[in-house]
């Protein structure tokens, strides 16, 4: 057997998949990835939150101007929250930051009804 084939072999790949693994393991478990992790999902929620904040100003405060009693329907609610999340993801993208990545795809909405909220008190 060259040593080739015997770099190639069975054995040999399993015990790089198993070491490759295994760095990886630790390297995961280490407070810079963590660190890492974190910076990445506060980028992401900065970048939601200049999404809401610029839905607000273009899309929300006209309708809102415009309605007399200043609300929006069930209806605009639902668009001014896809026009924030398309927002943030725009955004996020100018600055590298995967939104959906770093926050999941099951979990934007429920930051941007937490940050409209926030806006609300303030």
């Amino acid at each position: 057997m060259s040593e080739l084939e015997q770099l190639v072999s069975e054995p040999a790949l399993t015990t790089l998949g198993v070491v490759l693994g295994s760095l990886w393991t630790y390297f995961k478990a280490t407070d810079a990835y963590q660190r890492v992790r974190e910076n990445r999902f506060a980028d992401a929620v900065t970048a939601l939150e200049a999404g809401v904040q610029q839905t607000y100003d273009v899309y929300v405060r006209a309708i809102k101007d415009a309605n007399t009693d200043g609300k929006l329907s069930s209806e605009e609610r639902r668009r001014a929250r896809e026009l924030a999340r398309d927002a943030a993801i725009a955004f996020g993208r100018t600055r590298g930051v995967d939104v959906v990545g770093s926050i999941g795809q099951d979990y934007i909405d429920l930051w941007i009804t937490k940050l409209v909220k926030q806006r609300k008190a303030a």
